[in-house]
């Protein structure tokens, strides 16, 4: 069986064109692992990078002094029987009061490493 090339002039055989496919996939497949392996690179490099430490640290904190502020309110009220519904609903209030510290924390330290890199070039 024959098909055609991308000119259109030269005819290749089935065989010819299993070859064909097979080493683009491998090569696709080798870009991908190299590609992989760069991303985990530069992750690990950013994840280990001392403003992102320091960064996690903070977000640890505010998080820690959020959850043990309400924790505290609750059991100083815990005498008054609150129904289960009330206390779910504050414990998301909170997750999502933190997300959204967390969602301008994030844009923020963009912001800043962004300035960095251009006053480093």
């Amino acid at each position: 069986m024959l098909g055609f090339t991308g000119n259109g002039t030269e005819f290749k055989s089935l065989a010819a064109q299993i070859i064909e496919a097979e080493l683009q996939k491998l090569e696709r497949q080798r870009i991908v692992i190299t590609c992989t392996n760069s991303l985990i690179q530069k992750t690990q490099q950013q994840m280990t990078a001392p403003s992102s430490l320091l960064l996690a640290g903070g977000i640890g904190f505010v998080l820690g002094e959020l959850t043990k502020s309400k924790s505290f309110e609750s059991e100083s009220h815990s005498s008054t029987d609150k129904p289960r519904s009330v206390e779910t609903t504050n414990i998301i209030t909170i997750l999502m009061s933190a997300l959204n510290h967390l969602t301008t924390i994030n844009a923020l330290y963009t912001t800043f490493r962004a300035s960095l890199r251009q006053t480093e070039t």
